[in-house]
């Protein structure tokens, strides 16, 4: 919150070194008319094509669009209807100057949005894709797993007792399933974390799922 204060305070800052340079009149925009038109309209643009399945952040985008079109259709409105009933300066030309008020307020409030709502919409949403799609995917699925024990040169033998040793089985149990003494699966495990750079079952999981992980964010 205080970072947005402070932002708002220099845009604030902006505006008043703006009014100085160009001798502005700031009473101007003291006529509430023009700020509650647009300020209408974008709140009826955006009522109108809001749906149940808007989050915060589409109706944060919508609202920004919506200004940025109440705030042009007011002016040009505006202008035309100046125009229609000649309103004249002292000069004896054409006075649009409280005209184009709806594009000040339009611009000042799009910038206010943008500092109290300052969300990457774009941005997240890839990165949210590419960690669903890593959700999304069986890090454990064989030819995912077979890729990247061919990645860490493991021989045939080794991959068996690699997958074995994810799916949690006991040395026992992958000796039985292969027809080998447990002695041989112990050299094979050994070989395994040596390859793995892993101390343990625990450790050579975690590296495997970095792994897997890493393959599927590139794939995505």
């Amino acid at each position: 919150m205080k970072t947005q204060l402070i932002k708002i305070a220099g845009l604030a800052s902006y505006l008043i070194i703006l009014g100085a340079l160009f001798n502005f009149n700031w009473i101007l925009i003291l006529n509430p008319k023009p700020f509650f038109s647009v300020l209408l309209g974008m709140l009826i643009l955006t009522a109108s094509q809001y749906k149940k399945a808007y989050t915060k952040d589409d109706i944060i985008y919508s609202l920004r669009w919506n200004l940025i079109f109440s705030s042009f259709l007011t002016t040009l409105i505006s202008i035309l209807s100046s125009i229609s009933t000649m309103k004249l300066s002292d000069t004896g030309r054409l006075d649009i100057t409280e005209s184009i008020l709806p594009m000040l307020y339009g611009s000042i409030l799009y910038l206010i949005l943008n500092i109290l709502f300052n969300n990457p919409i774009k941005v997240a949403s890839k990165e949210n894709s590419s960690e669903s799609a890593v959700k999304s995917v069986n890090l454990f699925e064989p030819a995912l797993s077979q890729r990247i024990f061919i990645e860490y040169g493991l021989t045939n033998r080794e991959c068996h007792v690699a997958s074995k040793l994810l799916e949690n089985t006991s040395n026992k149990e992958i000796a039985a399933q292969l027809y080998v003494s447990e002695a041989t699966i112990k050299k094979h495990i050994q070989n395994i974390y040596q390859k793995f750079g892993a101390t343990d079952r625990s450790s050579y999981k975690e590296i495997y799922i970095k792994e897997a992980s890493a393959v599927v964010h590139t794939i995505s």
